[in-house]
This record gives C-alpha cells, structure tokens and sequence, in this order.
C-alpha cells in the first residue's frame, strides 16, 4: 500500500509543486550570502532563515529529502511500466503470425491472377521495406506471412527518459549533500585554510588593469597550494579561468583594498630608502635592528573632507588611497603625517630627517571556492535525457504484416504514433498493388 502510494501520479504532482515552491524560495532569497549581508538586508529574521536552512535552500537536508524521494516515486512509476513494456516488445512468432491483418489500422486486398506477377509484386513490397529501414522479423513460407518492423527501440524512449530523471536526481543529492560554495577575501601574501578540505591556499599576487575611466579592464590572482606545509602547485588564475585541485575549484570572484598598505621609509638627508614594510590599519609595527616603530592609525581607500574639515572615505574602491601614519624612536615621536598613493610629492614630516611615503596597496583576492561532486553525474542523466528524448519524439514504433495466397495478398500495417507520416508509407505501399 505504501509503495503504491509513493508510485501514485498523485503524489508525483505533489512533489512536483514542493519542488518549485523550494526554488521560487532558492531563487527569491540570496544563497550563500556572509552573515554580515544576511543580517543587514534581514535583521533578527535571519536567525529564522538560518535555522530553516533557507540561506542555502540547495544544499539543505530538507531539499535533499524531497529529492530523494521524488526519486524514489519515479524509480516505483518506472519498475511499474517496466514489466507491461517489456511483454509488449516480446512479441512471439505465433503472436505475430495470429494476427488478423483485416482488422488493422491500414488494410490493403489485392486478388491475383498471374503467380510470376504475384511473386515481383511481393519482392517489390519487400525491397521496399528494407530501403526505408524496415527489418524483416518473421517470414513462414508455408502459410504465407512476412512481418516487418522498425523503431522498436522507440517504446523505449518514455523509461530511458524515467532513468535520466533519476540519474540527474542522484546527482543533484550529492552536489547537495557533498558540494558547498564558499566565498574568501585572501589578502595578498596571507595563507587561509580551505573549507572542507585538509590543505591551505596562499594569495602571492594580484595584479589589476583599469580603463582610462578608472574601471577596473582585468585582474587575476596567483595562488600556491600548500599542503602538509608543502607547495604544491602555483596557478594563475582570472574570471572565467578557474584553478582546480583534489576536485575543489577556486574561481576569481572579486577583488579589494585589503585594510593594509606598503609603506617606505626614507632618511632625507642621505636619500637612502631604510626599508619597506608592509602594515595593517591599527598595527603597531617595530622595525627590526632599530628602535624605530611604525603606527598606522587610519587606512582609507577613498579619502576625502568635507566642508567642516570632517575626513572619511566616499567609498571602498581604491581610488584616493591615504594613509595616517607615525613613525616613534623609542618613545619619541618623529612623524605624524597623512601620505597618499596618488600624491607621493606629499610631505608633511616637519623638521624630521625621516620621511615615509605611501608606496603601494595591498588587496586582498576574493575567491569563489567551491566542490560539484555530483555534475559528473548530472551530465550523464542529461546525455540520457537527450537519448530518451529522440527516441520518443523522432522514432516511430511501425508495423507490418504481408500475408498472400494462391489468388489474395492482403498488406496491412500499425503504427503507434505519428500515423500521417505512417500513412504516406502505406500509401506507397499500395501503388506497388
């Protein structure tokens, strides 16, 4: 009773709006956001969201469920269909030669006079067959019967289609379950851990174009794989062109002004460059074999002051990049100063025989990381599909029988569908009478 249930159109239809219902809502509401997005376009009801799986519909237990048994529904429907389909492509010899022609869908009678003429007409009718790919099935001499047919393998169009379904619904399990898609800003010369694997990705480059206008032409990253502390492989990667490892690909997603900068530090009077350093906004960094020690107070991407003197950055994109920096010998202070990418003429250290210059921005790499275990999978049921397809909409099941005596011969045919093509074939049939 259960299994009948679960094989019912009924419940076929039921799943079926289950199923669009979960992607009106995988498409309505953003997938994979950061908690930070999620909380400022939602408030309190992400909490809700996050626990009813709705910010990652996809790879959700529930989806996954109704997947799974969807599934099922269609492996009962197709095992049900299986056998009656089967009997009917069985058909045997005494099946074949029992069947009475006159009561077929096409019929032709001919009476015959002359057994040289009778004998051309029936090879005719028989080359015929063949050259429009007809196979001869049976022939019994004796009692007069020839049986032709083709597009057999058309009945099994319908249960190779089932089949796909099934297969495109076991993939889209395992991408669920054993996928993910995840985003990483990885700052230049930092290593992270990628998620659900056991081995580390290092940013050791970025490198961007831009337009004329300031929009950005192209970027592409340079990442090294570094697994059990060991470099494994260095790879370049840009939009479109990912990088591909133990079956994780990590794909250039975006990119930014990392909230650290490259400084350098001079002394005028020599004009001897003492070194250049890398720090973040906040750090506190002291300067190896000196007692110098570099503070970053501010980083901005974007500077600018308004009109009551109030300095902020208009945006996040590094188009005025400025940076407030103090540079202390022990505890003295010898710099306070504001320096800027775009303005290296910029000086306001003071009587300070040291100066420090703005040299260059650190980004950060934003990588899309992500594992489609199951799309193998999927592709397989799609080639399935496309099989099952033809065989149902472009092949016909057609049918026919020959069957003459001393004075008849009787012709007549059946085709499951596409019966107007089938008709112009008999009809040709008949002008060889």
């Amino acid at each position: 009773m259960i299994l009948k249930r679960l094989g019912s159109i009924k419940f076929t239809i039921v799943l079926l709006v289950l199923l669009i219902l979960a992607s009106i809502l995988g498409t309505l509401i953003p997938q994979d956001w950061s908690e930070m997005q999620y909380i400022e376009k939602y408030g309190d009801t992400y909490v809700l969201m996050k626990s009813l799986q709705l910010t990652s519909v996809y790879h959700s237990y529930w989806y996954s469920a109704l997947l799974a048994i969807f599934c099922i529904n269609l492996i009962i429907c197709s095992t049900n269909s299986f056998e009656p389909l089967m009997k009917s492509l069985e058909s045997s010899n005494s099946t074949i030669a029992g069947v009475d022609i006159s009561s077929l869908s096409f019929y032709k009678r001919l009476l015959l006079k002359d057994t040289l003429e009778n004998y051309k007409i029936i090879q005719n009718i028989k080359n015929t067959l063949k050259s429009s790919f007809y196979k001869l099935k049976y022939e019994d001499r004796e009692n007069g019967i020839c049986y032709f047919e083709r597009g057999k393998s058309s009945r099994l169009g319908p249960l190779i289609t089932h089949a796909s379904i099934i297969i495109i619904l076991i993939g889209g399990i395992v991408v669920g379950r054993l996928g993910f898609i995840e985003y990483r800003n990885v700052t230049v010369g930092k290593t992270i851990d990628v998620p659900h694997s056991n081995f580390q990705i290092r940013a050791d480059d970025f490198n961007v174009e831009f337009y004329p206008s300031g929009e950005p032409k192209s970027y592409e990253s340079i990442l090294t794989v570094i697994e059990n502390e060991t470099p494994k492989r260095t790879e370049t990667i840009k939009v479109n062109y990912p990088m591909k490892y133990k079956g994780i690909k990590f794909f250039q997603s975006s990119y930014g002004m990392a909230d650290a900068i490259q400084v350098e530090l001079w002394k005028k009077s020599d004009a001897e460059l003492l070194g250049k350093f890398q720090i973040a906004s906040g750090e506190e960094l002291h300067i190896p074999d000196t007692d110098f020690k570099l503070k970053a107070l501010v980083i901005l991407p974007d500077f600018f002051r308004d009109s009551n003197g109030q300095i902020g950055t208009r945006s996040m994109a590094p188009n005025n990049p400025a940076a407030f920096l103090e540079l202390y010998e022990g505890d003295e202070l010898k710099i306070r100063t504001w320096t800027f990418l775009k303005f290296p003429d910029f000086h306001a250290s003071g009587d300070s025989d040291y100066l420090l210059k703005f040299a260059s921005i650190v980004y950060f790499t934003g990588l899309q990381i992500s594992r489609d275990p199951g799309i193998s999978i999927i592709w397989i049921g799609s080639l399935l599909m496309l099989i099952g397809m033809f065989l149902s909409f472009y092949l016909s099941y057609k049918r026919i029988w020959i069957k003459f005596s001393s004075d008849s011969l009787e012709i007549g045919g059946r085709s499951y569908k596409d019966r107007t093509s089938f008709e112009k074939e008999f009809e040709k049939l008949k002008a060889l009478l």
